[in-house]
């Protein structure tokens, strides 16, 4: 693979340097008005071509010389990206009945999601997705929206003919990428139909590509000691580059990063801090709300680095990113939006699901473990608003009050009834932000009045509605202890896989 990209590095210099010469040939054509066409007449031609050439006007011939010229150097540069750039393709079901929808909702919008694998083994895409994001790109706005979902999100699952409730995380395990998205259309109301899978140990190949990132780091994520698995252990930011380059068969010592402040994160530092769950990050946001933010800044620096780079530099991204990466995009798809948005300056927005104002509580919920339990449908109309309407979900909360609706307590009926509805503090901030700074706003109270504070409620039963959800489908199943509000882990644990509560 190594020779196959350095073949492509130089025959994709020679097809740049050939273009600018080609562009400099007949440039020179146009502006020597002396030679008349004499440049294409001295060579000998069928009388056919002849004929149909030396009728053609000057601007004509240059015309079509130039055109034919790009077409051939365009099919040139696809062929060799084909030969050699024979990345991870799966070409999954394009049916929308298959993965959960309809029909596309609009089409200027492409929705991906974006899966973040955590085997150890850089080339394997089997796994729990650790990380979730759905990935909006607006073909006419040059918008990038970026949302991430709560791995441990309580969903309900169909797999096998079976419906059951477990993680979110379980899905892509369960039946690989089909089903993951299939999950997300089908409970949040979406039309993701492509995806890109990414095994973390590979992306600090990739962000050493662009050039490393800058983050802002708080004391508490250099290194947070940690009593769990029944010993002391560092889960900050230092340990986390302990883990990798272990695995990588580096020197963790050159990598530990001696200061909170503003830094510049290499690689492995980089993925480092993107998988800290047991320290809050300098807006004070702690645990896996806390790491969902990480990642997402972290994908948003790489971003904007990307798009600031040459030509030159692509190829040394190519050559770290298809290693360690899966997607079901076609060449032409990538190109496409390569050209039409992330080569264009895009403006960046972000948000986490679920807000603090509408989750419900920490759940332990048998064969599962502790879930994020939140009103599903209420988010679907919030990611909604944020991706088709262009409605921020703090704005959109601020007009419309905060709905819950207990369905998974109340076990029964279809999808979408709408819970009580709340309306929101002026303090109540969401995490939607257009910069690489997170705006969340936690706090430690418990959302029980009518005008909740940001918080995690860690009770269900004073908003739940005794209509029936819409979405979620029904089960006379009994609801499960509830537990305190519990941190979900930082590893797979041996539920994650597993199938919870059967629907009946």
């Amino acid at each position: 693979m190594e020779n196959n990209n350095d073949m492509f590095e130089f025959l994709g210099e020679d097809i740049y340097s050939s273009t600018e010469r080609t562009s400099d040939h007949f440039e020179d054509i146009v502006s020597d008005s002396k030679m008349k066409g004499k440049h294409y007449s001295k060579r000998k031609r069928g009388n056919k071509f002849t004929n149909w050439w030396r009728g053609l006007q000057k601007w004509q011939r240059v015309t079509a010389v130039s055109c034919t010229s790009v077409v051939l150097v365009l099919a040139i540069a696809v062929g060799v990206f084909r030969i050699v750039f024979n990345y991870n393709y799966n070409d999954i079901t394009k049916k929308p009945e298959d993965l959960g929808f309809e029909s596309v909702i609009n089409d200027k919008i492409v929705n991906v999601a974006l899966f973040g694998i955590d085997t150890r083994d850089p080339k394997s895409f089997k796994g729990l997705s650790d990380s979730i994001m759905i990935m909006s790109l607006n073909t006419e706005t040059k918008k990038v929206k970026i949302m991430s979902v709560m791995r441990d999100t309580l969903v309900p699952i169909t797999y096998n003919g079976k419906t059951t409730y477990g993680k979110i995380n379980s899905a892509y395990i369960k039946g690989g990428p089909e089903l993951a998205i299939k999950t997300l259309n089908t409970i949040f109301g979406l039309d993701i139909s492509e995806y890109a899978t990414v095994n973390f140990y590979g992306m600090a190949d990739i962000i050493d590509a662009v050039g490393g990132i800058e983050v802002e780091l708080a004391k508490g994520e250099l290194d947070a000691m940690v009593h769990e698995y029944g010993y002391v252990a560092n889960l900050g930011l230092n340990g986390n580059v302990e883990v990798i380059c272990k695995y990588k068969g580096l020197d963790p010592s050159k990598y530990y990063i001696k200061e909170a402040g503003v830094q510049h994160l290499n690689g492995v530092q980089a993925v480092a801090y993107a998988r800290i769950r047991h320290a809050a990050n300098v807006e004070g946001v702690n645990d896996d709300y806390g790491r969902t933010d990480r990642q997402r800044l972290v994908m948003e620096q790489l971003f904007n680095k990307a798009v600031k780079l040459g030509k030159s530099e692509y190829v040394g991204i190519a050559k770290a990113l298809i290693p360690c990466s899966e997607t079901s995009l076609s060449y032409s798809e990538i190109i496409s939006l390569a050209f039409n948005i992330l080569l264009k300056s895009p403006t960046f927005e972000q948000t986490r699901i679920p807000m603090f104002e509408y989750q419900m509580s920490s759940k332990s919920v048998k064969g599962v473990g502790s879930c994020v339990y939140y009103d599903l449908n209420y988010a679907s109309k919030l990611i909604k608003a944020f991706i088709y309407d262009d409605i921020k979900p703090e704005d959109y909360i601020a007009a419309n009050g905060v709905e819950k609706n207990d369905w998974y307590g109340n076990k029964g009926g279809t999808a979408g009834s709408t819970g009580s509805k709340n309306q929101p503090s002026q303090s109540s901030k969401g995490s939607s932000v257009t910069s690489s700074k997170p705006t969340d706003n936690t706090s430690s109270n418990n959302s029980s009045s009518s005008k909740p504070e940001s918080g995690v409620s860690s009770d269900n039963s004073s908003d739940s509605s005794s209509s029936k959800p819409e979405s979620e489908p029904s089960s006379s199943s009994s609801v499960p202890s509830e537990d305190k509000p519990a941190e979900s882990s930082d590893t797979s644990s041996a539920t994650d896989g597993e199938d919870g509560e059967p629907m009946d």
